[in-house]
């Protein structure tokens, strides 16, 4: 009877110090859940570009608009920067700054620029794929090749009766653009001058119009027009009514 009390008084302080110890190991231990190991952070290399569309350009001639990407890193360490490949190079040529084959140090950018020069008519298409970061980033450019603005104007015919249709054929202006019609007259003897106030056309998509107009006074007509996209004058045609 006098054992019983002493082993009931050891076994507590036992059980009571285990538990105690498992719950601390548990408090300090590290958790999955609170590490920074594998948090994922918002990328510290970027590409930005200004759109990838040109403005209508003339057949054999660069435009003046270019597409330029810039290859950002804000990061700490330097990015591998592969290579530029386009689809079309011909007519979308591209040059760049960035150090390609190699690495672009941290906290440093870099651009890659992209111009237009068709060489047909028509809608023209190409992709440049800029390889960085271990990654391909694809930029879409388009374009559209128009007929070069040289404005030629022809007349038929050159002479005539009061009655008589002169028809003015216009080619080579702006496609789709404005022009005017200039005229001046030299009155025939014992005729009064007459002065005429310039008339604005608009050019087809081909960049051609036709003008026929008939003149009630004997004299000679000067005709020529001008392309208000780019301020050309065409040539000067004459009609002369007797």
């Amino acid at each position: 009877m006098q054992c019983t009390p002493p082993v009931r008084l050891a076994y507590i302080p036992l059980l009571v110090a285990t538990v105690a110890a498992a719950a601390c190991a548990t408090d300090t231990s590290p958790s999955s859940t609170t590490s920074t190991t594998n948090k994922i952070t918002p990328s510290s290399f970027t590409i930005t570009w200004n759109g990838g569309a040109f403005p209508a350009t003339a057949v054999g001639t660069t435009s003046s608009a270019t597409v330029v990407a810039t290859l950002w890193n804000t990061g700490t360490a330097a990015v591998a920067v592969g290579g530029v490949t386009s689809s079309n190079v011909a007519e979308f040529p591209w040059s760049s700054t960035c150090p390609l084959g190699a690495a672009l140090a941290a906290g440093a950018n870099c651009t890659v620029t992209a111009g237009f020069k068709p060489l047909s008519l028509g809608a023209q298409a190409a992709s440049l794929v800029i390889n960085a970061n271990a990654q391909d980033q694809t930029l879409s450019l388009s374009g559209t090749g128009v007929q070069a603005v040289d404005p030629q104007v022809s007349i038929a015919p050159s002479a005539g009766s009061p009655s008589t249709p002169f028809a003015l054929t216009l080619a080579g202006a702006t496609p789709n653009g404005q022009v005017t019609l200039n005229t001046t007259y030299t009155p025939a003897p014992g005729r009064m001058d007459i002065a005429f106030a310039p008339t604005t056309w608009t050019a087809d998509a081909s960049g051609r119009l036709t003008v026929t107009m008939t003149h009630d006074s004997p004299g000679t007509f000067e005709n020529w027009f001008v392309d208000v996209t780019t301020n050309l004058s065409s040539n000067h045609v004459t009609s002369v009514v007797q």
